[in-house]
Formats: C-alpha cells, sequence, structure tokens
C-alpha cells in the first residue's frame, strides 16, 4: 500500500435525522452542546455513537467534516433539512452507470486506495489477477512513488480549457494511455469503486455500462465471474493493441443524418444522443468525413484514441475472442442491466451466450437506445456514474426524456483529472447527496474507522440524551438546588 500523506485529512459523514424538522434541530443542538461538553472526544467516536442513532427518518442533515471544530462549523451552517418522501411512496430506482476508456488518468483514486481498505483490497486482487496478461503492477503505474504533489484544492482551469501541455508527466502515466494497459486498468477501478458502493449499502436495482463498461455491469451481475472477465478483458486489449490503427469522430448528427457518410471505411461506432453519433474506421477515411462535416458547418470532433473501437476494423480479433469467450461458464444475472448490443434489457439467453461479446465489440454502442428503455422504466431515477469521467451523466441530460428534476439525481463519483479535490471527500459527497434523497447506506460499514472506537463510544454519554439520563449534569443540578434551598433559610433566619 502506497502510504497516506499528512496532507490527506480523515473525513467522516456524520448522519442526522428525525421525524420532524424541529427534532433535527434539536438534535443538531444537542450535537454541538455535546462537542463543546466534551472535547476530548474525537470525531471517530461521535461518528460510532451516530452510527446506533436512527438515520432513515424523513428529514435528514448530513455533515462531512475532518474534525470537532470542522463539525462545529458546518452544523452552524447547516442547510436547511431535506425531506424524503413518504416512506409509503416507491423511490426513485438507484441504477449504476459503468463508463468506457478515454477519461482516466495518472493517481485516478488515489485517495481512496489509501483510505478505503476494501476498495484497495479489490483493486489489488485484480491487479494480482492481470499481472500474468501485463507483466506489471497497475498500482505501480497508476501510483508511482514519483507522483507530483498535491495540487491546491478547487479546479485547474487550464488543465480543464486544455491549455495545459498534454506530454505526460512520467513513463508510467505514459503507458496507462496505451490500449492494453488501460482496459484492464478502467475495469478495475470501476469494480472496485462498485464493491465499495454495495459494501455501503447502496444497492443497485440495474446496471448500464458503457463499451468496456458492460464488462463490469456483467461481471457485477453475476454473469462472469471476475477471474474470468479480467482475463476476457485483458486478453481483448491486448488483440485491439495488435490490430492496425484508426481514428474515431464525434458529429452532431442524428443516427438517421449521419447514414451518408458511412460505408465501407468507415462505421457508426456509437450512438449517445438525439443529435449525437461517432463514426470510426481508417484513419484516412474519418478524415475525409470530417473535412465534408466542416465544409457543411457541422460540428465534430476528432476523438483521442488510437483504435476505431466497435467499428468493422475489429473483425479480425473476432475469431479469437469468440474462443476465448467460449472457455468461460457463464450464469443469469442476477441484477438487470442494458446491452451496448441492442439497446434493450439484456435475456438470459444474451448474457449466456458466448458469442455476444464478439457481437459486442465490432456493434455500435446503443447508448441513447439504452437510456431510452431506462427512463421509460421509472419517472425518476438516482444514476451513480461510477468511473472516470462524467460523460454518461452528461449524456443522459441530454436525453429527451430525462425530465429537470432528474439532473440533480445525477452523481459522479470520482473526480475529474483536472479537479484537484480529495478523492475521498468527493465520493463521500456523493454519498451525502444520495442519503439525502432518500437512499439508505449502511452506517457502519461508511465511516470504517469509527468502528475501532466503539468500545470507548459505549461508555461515553449518548449523543441525544435528555439531561436526567445524563449523570453527571444532574448531579450538578441536585447541587444546585440545594445550594439555593440552603441560602433561602439563611435569609429567612436573618428577617427574623
Amino acid at each position: 500500500m502506497h502510504p497516506k500523506t499528512s496532507q490527506q485529512p480523515d473525513w467522516y459523514l456524520l448522519p442526522l435525522s428525525g421525524p420532524s424538522s424541529t427534532d433535527l434541530q434539536q438534535k443538531s443542538s444537542v450535537l454541538t452542546r455535546y462537542v463543546q461538553q466534551y472535547p476530548n472526544q474525537t470525531l471517530a467516536q461521535i461518528a460510532a455513537s451516530l452510527n446506533r442513532e436512527m438515520v432513515d427518518q424523513p428529514y435528514r442533515q448530513a455533515v462531512l467534516a475532518t474534525d470537532t471544530i470542522d463539525l462545529m462549523a458546518q452544523l452552524a451552517k447547516a442547510d436547511a433539512p431535506h425531506i424524503v418522501p413518504n416512506s409509503g411512496l416507491p423511490k426513485p430506482p438507484v441504477i449504476f452507470m459503468f463508463p468506457g476508456i478515454g477519461d482516466h488518468y495518472g493517481n485516478m483514486a488515489r485517495g481512496l486506495y489509501t483510505n478505503l481498505p476494501l476498495f484497495q483490497e479489490i483493486f489489488a486482487q485484480c491487479d494480482a489477477s492481470l499481472r500474468p496478461f501485463l507483466h506489471t503492477s497497475l498500482i505501480d503505474l497508476l501510483y508511482p512513488d514519483d507522483a507530483l504533489p498535491e495540487a491546491a484544492p478547487g479546479l485547474d482551469l487550464a488543465a480543464m480549457l486544455g491549455r495545459k501541455s498534454a506530454a505526460p508527466i512520467n513513463p508510467s502515466e505514459a503507458r496507462l494511455q496505451e490500449t492494453v494497459i488501460a482496459h484492464p486498468l478502467v475495469f478495475s477501478v470501476e469494480y472496485a469503486l462498485a464493491r465499495q458502493l454495495l459494501a455501503w449499502g447502496v444497492q443497485p436495482h440495474g446496471l448500464l455500462g458503457y463499451s468496456l463498461g458492460e464488462y463490469v455491469a456483467a461481471t457485477l451481475a453475476g454473469v462472469l465471474q471476475l477471474e474470468d472477465a479480467l482475463m476476457l478483458v485483458a486478453r481483448r486489449a491486448q488483440l485491439i493493441q495488435a490490430l492496425p490503427q484508426g481514428k474515431m469522430l464525434a458529429v452532431s448528427l442524428s443516427r438517421e443524418a449521419i447514414i451518408p457518410y458511412l460505408n465501407e471505411h468507415v462505421s457508426l461506432s456509437a450512438h449517445n444522443g438525439e443529435a449525437l453519433t461517432v463514426l470510426a474506421g481508417e484513419a484516412a477515411a474519418i478524415i475525409d468525413v470530417q473535412q465534408q462535416l466542416l465544409a457543411r458547418q457541422i460540428a465534430c470532433r476528432l476523438l483521442d484514441t488510437t483504435h476505431a473501437f466497435h467499428s468493422h476494423m475489429m473483425a479480425t480479433a473476432v475469431t479469437e475472442l469468440n474462443q476465448l469467450a467460449h472457455t468461460v461458464t457463464y450464469a443469469s444475472p442476477q441484477i438487470p442491466y442494458l446491452s451496448n448490443v441492442t439497446g434493450d434489457w439484456i435475456t438470459p439467453q444474451q448474457a449466456t451466450d458466448p458469442t455476444y461479446w464478439a457481437r459486442h465489440m465490432c456493434q455500435p454502442v446503443q447508448f441513447f437506445s439504452m437510456l431510452q428503455n431506462l427512463f421509460r422504466q421509472a419517472p425518476l431515477l438516482n444514476l451513480v456514474e461510477i468511473g472516470p469521467g462524467q460523460s454518461l451523466g452528461a449524456f443522459a441530460k441530454q436525453h429527451p426524456l430525462c425530465k429537470q428534476e432528474q439532473f440533480a439525481r445525477i452523481y459522479p463519483t470520482l473526480r475529474y483529472s483536472y479537479d484537484n479535490q480529495d478523492d475521498h471527500w468527493f465520493l463521500l459527497s456523493t454519498m451525502r447527496k444520495l442519503w439525502l434523497s432518500g437512499v439508505d447506506l449502511q452506517w457502519q460499514t461508511l465511516n470504517p474507522a469509527a468502528s475501532a472506537h466503539l468500545p470507548e463510544a459505549v461508555n461515553a454519554p449518548q449523543l441525544f440524551a435528555t439531561p436526567q439520563h445524563n449523570p453527571e449534569p444532574a448531579m450538578e443540578q441536585k447541587e444546585r438546588g440545594e445550594k439555593r434551598r440552603q441560602n433561602r433559610l439563611r435569609r429567612r433566619d436573618h428577617s427574623k
């Protein structure tokens, strides 16, 4: 494990809930007084006590803090309570979304790796299983010891606007962009992150993955065993790496309007929006299409890829991928997920068909149809994007069936590469939003460091005990009452 730096604080997410707004305000006041009365209590001890409180009531607040001083400051400026809809009504389903490659970066999720034991364990398990295929360690490549010092919190505007040099800072980061490394790396981070959210009590009602992300969805759904999925992802990446290079072009045209530009050298690679498609093919052919589109003043952009994914250029790798897929045992999905190939919910027959992954490799990603089928299922969803970037959430917001109130329920889990926020804080901020929106969590696992303080916390006064249940204040009140009685008796004696 790479050691935790002194700049990385311990973050705690502390929940408060009650049956009414007044009750919640009282609890906030009691917690503030408690911290003042017991200044030696650590945030871990307070978290351990709060974890035992009822935290599934309709009026909710949650504070993200690093120490008791920070906690008091956050309580003083807390927003109005969030009200969870009537418990008798169905809650919006939780959907996990897994992106493909393209938005990954060096030191991605490092704060999770150093702060969350389960994330570290799962990621290390993936790393160990992949070493026979990669002949190197993903952990060493992603988290090199010579990483740059931590940047100041906030957005790096120069990087955000593309005004910084794109040259990699070290050989390890350069390797992260290679297909053979990028694919298994993104899979491993997304799978470890999904397992972490499951451990925290976030239970998905459905899954969808974009390109490589469907492998994560299939593994989480139980269709693929982890070892088999890692083998397929690693070998698939090696097969793609050996293919001739190509280019990909994002175009602001609908699926119907893009048809005239398709030919034996240019394939439709993805349908992401009502007027957003991606073309892929031989470099010269894609450049030619780009020039035609620009001449017609149609917006388009070359993507930063080395190969023409989900196109006819993948066809020569199909036979070997098919052979590999036939060595794997499949099971029916235990969690429903959407298919890139059809755009609809995958059937048990499709999920357990080894030839499915060959079609998945060459056919376009039907992401627009996937979102359409998803939004038709429920009027409101909790969409959790698990992986680097926030492109899937952006596609969802652009979908014509996505309502305005849905926007606030689209949650990222990893920061952008140009966002210098703490990874652990960023993820816990999303967990806070999920809980305030009504998603119930397993608080005993959410603040794992607090569990070590449970025995000591049990002996501490209960946070929300009434004064008469707290022996120390009760004794003080009795002594003050006795003194007042004695003073009254003395004044009465003197007046005689």
